[in-house]
């Protein structure tokens, strides 16, 4: 995910694997990486669009964090909004900055 969310444009396997490889003993397999790839393209992680033989895949999602939130409202849906809500309720900054990212989304 690293080399995909550094890269300015859309990734293949060949990319990412020569980045990961670079200065790594024993290199990766062409296979692993492109199996991963493949696994986090099924799971909504990246996006892949067909090129040549192969595919470019670029991230689904920009960061890290929003990786880490969109599973946890996927696994625990409105218990876990809820759980957020009651938290920011406790601490005003949190909850004065929760306002305002509301108000600025589209």
């Amino acid at each position: 995910m690293r080399v995909c969310w550094g890269a300015e444009h859309p990734v293949t396997v060949r990319q990412v694997l020569d980045e990961l490889n670079r200065g790594r003993t024993p290199p990766l397999a062409y296979t692993t990486v492109m199996t991963v790839m493949s696994r986090l393209a099924e799971k909504d992680v990246l996006d892949r669009t067909a090129q040549g033989r192969g595919y470019a895949y670029s991230p689904a999602v920009p960061d890290e964090a929003a990786l880490a939130v969109r599973e946890v409202l996927r696994a625990h849906g409105d218990a876990a909004v809820a759980h957020f809500a009651a938290e920011a309720a406790l601490d005003p900054g949190l909850r004065d900055r929760l306002r305002r990212l509301l108000d600025e989304s589209p």
